[in-house]
């Protein structure tokens, strides 16, 4: 019971008493569990206990990490990730502490298992175990749904995961969670099919939906990786560091995208831009958004750009089913996935592919068919940590210079923030260079975790839209969120930004 109390305010929650109920219930079946398979019941005891335990470690850390945002329900969706890919994980948890109570708790358990003599199982604590999966069984009957309407009136949840967690604890947020995310599904995931209307509750522009005249643009969408404006945080930052997106800006739409995650979460600000859907409407998928589109289309900026005979291609250097990508990429209107498979002698700056090699390959594609081009790219080459070791080679070699007195993680950083810049350059040229009219976009998926550059509590990052044959007559400065990112994209089919 200890996980909850160190976060919930009782004076926020409509029943104080649920947290302490949803702890017991959680810890008292898994010991069911444990017992169940074990037959020692001081073994499924220690087990209890060190499952607990490593889960109020990792909540700990998350919400040190990023911002007092605790574990969520879908967090167990990617829990595998952090097996699979420990590099972009790890180095944000507390691994001595885990290791050390690991290997604690692994002594004790195993002596437990050796010295307890095993006991008869009865019958009702297999029945208790097996209670949560009857649940699941049942919680989209007719009587369960139900039911959830009914816990919902009287445990409103605001899909704030700080604010839930805080009004019913972590374990009470999570159980929650679970429910409204078994029986419900936003309208504006239900399945998409060609030619279909796009969900009521886009914040886009609905006459942008229409079919363009004129000879249709190339559009180079691109999420930028860790992408922010230092400047803004440290005089001591160059002030040449972004020239070409200075450039652009001063040609067309741009300001600050206000993401929400700090430091983490790409795949929500993704979302929200390719679908024009506010996170606000999407209950617990706005936790983690590809898991409502793994089984069916939905409906998004690619599949409108399809419709109105585009090639629609989305390039991420790194692994296929990372965030799932690999399933929910073609059921948002993607007619190619081009993943770190498709670079086999990519050039690397420091552990990923590099930026500029991203930008090659989008104007590679542009050039290669003379259908018009949709391309939205997920760079990799900014994502940390940036710990030492990370470019030595590019240090020694001066292409990644100490910079005053900086923290080194700030000029590593900043390193990759120079070749971002570079692949904007590029991609301008690129766009120029067409027989066709081009847009592009860009904007930030969320700052860099460096509390030591970042010591306020800002979350937005940069963004601009910039059209082929636009002068500085074309200057406009306005701030806006994710979901409308697509729309202002969508604008520049129409009408000179």
């Amino acid at each position: 019971m200890f996980l909850h109390r160190i976060s919930i305010d009782r004076r926020l929650s409509p029943l104080p008493g649920f947290a302490d109920l949803a702890s017991v219930l959680i810890s008292s079946w898994l010991f069911a569990l444990s017992y169940s398979v074990s037959g020692r019941p001081a073994f499924a005891a220690v087990i209890t206990a060190m499952l607990l335990s490593a889960l109020w470690i990792t909540n700990s850390a998350k919400k040190k990490v990023l911002r007092n945002e605790p574990l969520v329900i879908t967090d167990l969706a990617l829990a595998w990730q952090v097996a699979v890919f420990p590099s972009l994980y790890l180095p944000f948890l507390p691994c001595r502490i885990l290791l050390t109570s690991g290997i604690v708790w692994l002594t004790v358990t195993a002596a437990l298992w050796i010295c307890s003599a095993s006991e008869h199982v009865y019958a009702a604590w297999w029945i208790s175990a097996l209670i949560p999966v009857l649940c699941l069984l049942l919680i989209r009957t007719r009587p369960g749904i139900f039911l959830e309407k009914k816990i919902t009136v009287r445990l409103p949840l605001t899909f704030n995961p700080s604010s839930d967690a805080e009004k019913y604890g972590p374990l009470g947020a999570a159980v929650l969670h679970g429910i409204w995310h078994l029986t419900n599904k936003p309208e504006c995931l239900k399945n998409y099919s060609p030619g279909q209307e796009p969900p009521a509750d886009i914040v886009w522009n609905k006459s942008y939906l229409n079919q363009p005249g004129g000879r249709l643009p190339n559009i180079f969408l691109i999420q930028a990786e860790s992408f922010c404006d230092p400047r803004i945080f440290s005089d001591e930052i160059p002030r040449d560091i972004l020239a070409n997106m200075d450039q652009i800006c001063s040609e067309g739409q741009s300001g600050r995208l206000s993401a929400e995650s700090f430091g983490a979460y790409t795949l929500r600000t993704e979302y929200a831009v390719l679908t024009g859907i506010s996170p606000s409407s999407m209950g617990t998928y706005a936790f983690y958004p590809y898991l409502g589109t793994l089984g069916s289309p939905v409906w998004s900026i690619a599949q409108h750009l399809r419709n109105l005979g585009y090639r629609t291609v989305c390039v991420h250097p790194f692994h296929r089913d990372f965030f799932y990508r690999n399933k929910a990429v073609p059921n948002m209107g993607f007619d190619e996935f081009i993943t770190a498979e498709n670079f086999p002698d990519s050039e690397t700056w420091g552990p990923y592919i590099s930026d500029n090699c991203v930008a090659r390959t989008m104007i590679e594609l542009m050039n290669a068919d003379p259908r018009p081009l949709f391309c939205f790219a997920i760079t990799m080459e900014s994502h940390g940590p940036w710990l030492e070791g990370r470019l030595k080679k590019e240090f020694e070699k001066g292409d990644a210079p100490q910079i005053g007195n900086l923290d080194p993680q700030i000029c590593r950083y900043l390193a990759h923030l120079k070749n971002a810049d570079r692949m904007i350059g590029t991609l301008c040229n690129g766009l120029k260079n067409s027989d066709r009219p081009g847009i592009m976009g860009l904007y930030g998926d969320h700052l860099p975790n460096l509390p030591q550059l970042i010591t306020n509590e800002e979350t937005a990052t940069p963004y601009f839209i910039w059209k082929t044959g636009s002068d500085r007559n074309q200057k406009r400065k306005i701030d806006i969120r994710p979901e409308e990112m697509g729309g202002c994209l969508l604008e520049g089919l129409f009408k000179q930004l």
